[in-house]
C-alpha cells in the first residue's frame, strides 16, 4: 500500500535541505554572532530534528551560543518549514496509531 505523499527522489531532498540550510544560515547569521562551525551544526541539528535543539545539544551549545539566537534559529525554522509557505506539511511526520 502506497502512502499518500510519496517522498521526494533524494536529489530533490538534498536540494530542499541545501536551501532550507543556506536561508537559515544567512539569517541567523545576519542577527547575531555566532560562529560558523556553532552555526552550521545548529542548524543541522535543528532541520534533522523538526525544528528543535535537543535538550542535551542545547544545554552543549548554550555555553557558546546565546540562547537567544537558538530560540530564533527554531523559531525560523518552524516557520520555514511547517509555517504558511512551509517545505512540508505539520502532518507529514506524524506517526500511525496502527
Amino acid at each position: 500500500m502506497r502512502s499518500k505523499h510519496a517522498l521526494p527522489s533524494p536529489t530533490i531532498q538534498r536540494a530542499l535541505f541545501r536551501d532550507c540550510y543556506s536561508t537559515l544560515i544567512r539569517a541567523v547569521d545576519a542577527r547575531y554572532d555566532v560562529r560558523g562551525y556553532l552555526l552550521s551544526e545548529l542548524v543541522k541539528l535543528c532541520l534533522k530534528n523538526r525544528a528543535t535543539i535537543p535538550l542535551s545539544k542545547r544545554h552543549y551549545y548554550g555555553g557558546c551560543v546565546r540562547a537567544e539566537a537558538i530560540t530564533y534559529l527554531e523559531q525560523l525554522t518552524t516557520h520555514l518549514l511547517f509555517g504558511p509557505n512551509g517545505r512540508f506539511s505539520p502532518d507529514e511526520y506524524r506517526y500511525s496509531q496502527n
